[in-house]
């Protein structure tokens, strides 16, 4: 989907409330374009307002108008935040500046990227990709205790875009499993009515025309706790804890009636005791790692 204006006006505001400082580290979930056209002047003062915030920084007055076009008019968002000063990078399937090849199906974070990053979006990319579990483990495990994980993606509508729309119980239910503070939620239509493909038309679609609505939510992580899984159990005739064994360990909290829209928190007595040394040893290196890397 991209970023836009929009976007960027979210970032001067978490940077007002204090929570994306200058030079915070960021990370994509694919390499975004940023689509400004027209808005050139917008861009300026989106430099400027982090630029009078840092003397080491190009002033946004020292660009050019043919800059800041290239900036604005499809040009990778990671471009224009390392001007303004802050750490980029991005997870995606191509080759570009400061990007890692990922893919969201099937890979999982090296240990150098895992809780390293200030801000990790996902700009319209998750519904894109299948397996929906590990896209959101690896934006938890980016994220540093702290951080920003920022979700802008369908709601409704975008019938030919991509293979999922979300449901906000989804994100609710997310941050009440890992414990993230939401520090905004945001609902919007995006632009005019579609035309509906023939393919849904000529199969019962009721409308020959639909529209886009989009859904953001931008949390807080708490701690460095693992990713928990949330379960949505609205329907279920009840909740049998033991059928999960010892396979996953966030069952003891909640979910004792049906539709408890409340998720699973960890019980270390269903915890292994190699489990919890392993998890012991990976902070502690990590821990390490970050001490020896701000050296």
């Amino acid at each position: 989907m991209g970023a836009s204006a929009k976007s960027l006006s979210r970032f001067v505001s978490l940077h007002d409330r204090g929570l994306l400082k200058i030079g915070a580290s960021i990370i994509e979930l694919g390499a975004q374009e940023l689509h400004c056209t027209g808005m050139e002047d917008y861009v300026r003062g989106f430099i400027k307002h982090f630029s009078e915030k840092n003397s080491s920084m190009k002033g946004a007055e020292l660009y050019t108008n043919a800059e800041l076009t290239q900036f604005a008019n499809k040009g990778l968002l990671g471009g224009l935040m390392i001007a303004c000063g802050f750490a980029y990078r991005a997870l995606d399937i191509f080759e570009a500046a400061n990007t890692t090849q990922f893919d969201l199906n099937i890979h999982t974070p090296a240990e150098d990227l895992i809780e390293r990053f200030d801000l990790v979006t996902n700009f319209g990319t998750t519904e894109h990709v299948i397996n929906q579990h590990q896209s959101m483990k690896t934006m938890h495990e980016l994220a540093k205790p702290g951080g920003i994980i920022y979700h802008d993606l369908p709601l409704a509508g975008y019938h030919v875009h991509g293979y999922f729309s979300y449901n906000p119980l989804l994100f609710l239910h997310l941050a009440d499993a890992n414990g993230y503070k939401v520090v905004m939620q945001h609902y919007s239509k995006a632009g005019g009515p579609t035309a509906a493909p023939a393919f849904m038309t000529d199969n019962g679609y009721p409308e020959p025309n639909y529209f886009d609505y989009g859904i953001e939510f931008i949390f807080q992580k708490a701690s460095s706790a693992p990713f928990r899984m949330p379960l949505e159990t609205s329907t279920s005739l009840g909740v049998n804890k033991a059928i999960w064994g010892n396979v996953n360990p966030y069952i003891d909290r909640h979910l004792t009636q049906p539709g408890d829209p409340r998720s699973f928190a960890p019980s270390l007595a269903q915890v292994s005791g190699w489990d919890l040394q392993r998890e012991l040893i990976r902070r502690y290196g990590r821990r390490l790692a970050r001490l020896f890397m701000s050296r």
